[in-house]
C-alpha cells in the first residue's frame, strides 16, 4: 500500500503536544490485585495512537483482511475450555499427592501401635483411592484435549499461513509511515523492560502518549494500549481490568 492512501487519514491521529513532563512508570501484573508482577515484559511508550494507525492501514488494504470461519472459531474456544479442564483435573490430582507425600513424611515419626497413627494411615488409604480416580479423569480430560487440539491445529495452521500473507502485503509501508509520523511529531518511540516488580519507565515528555504491552497468559494475550498524558502523578498499573483480553485463532498466528 503506498503512502499516499493513508496519508489524509493520518492526520486525524496526530495528537495535540502537550506541556513537557517528567517520566512515565508503569508496573504490569497478570491479576488485579498487583501480586503478580510480569518481569523481562518490553512495554512501549508511543506518541500516538498505533491502533488507529493499524485500522487506517486496514481500511486501504488492496483486499479486505481475512476472515475466520465461525466454526474454526468456535472450536478454539472449544479447545480452551477442555485445555482448562485438564489443568483443573491436573491440579486436583496434585493437591493430593501433595496430601499423601505430607501423610507419609508423619507416618514416619509416629509410633505405628498408636491411634494417631491408625487415623492418618486410613486418610492414606482414602486419599490414595481418590487419588486413584483423579488420575483417570485427568488422563481422560488431557485425552479429550489433546483430541480436539489435534483436530484443529491443522485448519489453525493453514489459516495463520493467509493471515500472514496478507498481513506481510497490507503492512509493507508500515515502517515509512511510522518514520514519517515520529517525524511530524518530533518524538520516537521509546521501550523499557520491566524488572523484577514489573515495573518499566520512560523519560517521556510532551504528550499524550500510548502505553503498549501484551502477555500471554492461559486465558488468552493481554493487550494493553493505554491513552495517558506524560506528566503522572502515581505509577501506571497495567492491570487486567484495564487490557483488552484476545482470545481465538488470530491470537495463536
Amino acid at each position: 500500500m503506498s503512502k499516499l492512501r493513508v496519508a489524509i487519514p493520518l492526520l486525524a491521529i496526530l495528537p495535540l503536544l502537550a506541556a513537557c513532563g517528567s517520566r512515565i512508570t508503569v508496573q504490569v501484573t497478570e491479576d488485579a490485585a498487583g501480586a503478580e508482577p510480569v518481569n523481562d515484559l518490553e512495554v512501549q511508550f508511543i506518541p500516538f495512537d498505533r491502533d488507529s494507525l493499524f485500522a487506517v492501514i486496514i481500511a486501504g488494504a488492496a483486499t479486505p483482511e481475512p476472515e475466520i470461519p465461525a466454526d474454526l472459531e468456535q472450536a478454539s474456544v472449544d479447545e480452551r475450555e477442555l485445555r482448562d479442564a485438564w489443568s483443573a483435573a491436573e491440579s486436583s490430582w496434585n493437591n493430593v499427592r501433595d496430601s499423601m507425600r505430607s501423610i507419609t513424611t508423619e507416618l514416619d515419626n509416629l509410633d505405628d501401635r498408636s491411634r494417631e497413627y491408625r487415623e492418618r494411615f486410613d486418610l492414606f488409604n482414602d486419599l490414595e483411592d481418590r487419588e486413584r480416580a483423579l488420575d483417570r479423569q485427568r488422563q481422560a480430560a488431557f485425552d479429550e484435549f489433546n483430541e480436539m487440539q489435534l483436530a484443529t491445529q491443522q485448519r489453525v495452521d493453514s489459516i495463520c499461513i493467509v493471515i500472514d500473507s496478507w498481513e506481510e502485503a497490507a503492512f509493507a509501508g508500515y515502517g515509512e509511515v511510522e518514520d514519517d509520523l515520529l517525524t511530524a511529531l518530533g518524538q520516537e518511540v521509546m521501550a523499557d523492560t520491566t524488572d523484577a516488580a514489573g515495573v518499566a519507565w520512560a523519560p517521556a515528555a510532551g504528550g499524550p502518549w500510548w502505553v503498549h504491552a501484551r502477555v500471554n497468559t492461559a486465558a488468552g494475550e493481554l493487550y494493553w494500549n493505554v491513552m495517558i498524558e506524560a506528566a503522572l502523578p502515581d505509577t501506571l498499573r497495567l492491570r487486567p481490568g484495564n487490557a483488552d483480553l484476545r482470545q481465538g485463532v488470530r491470537q495463536r498466528c
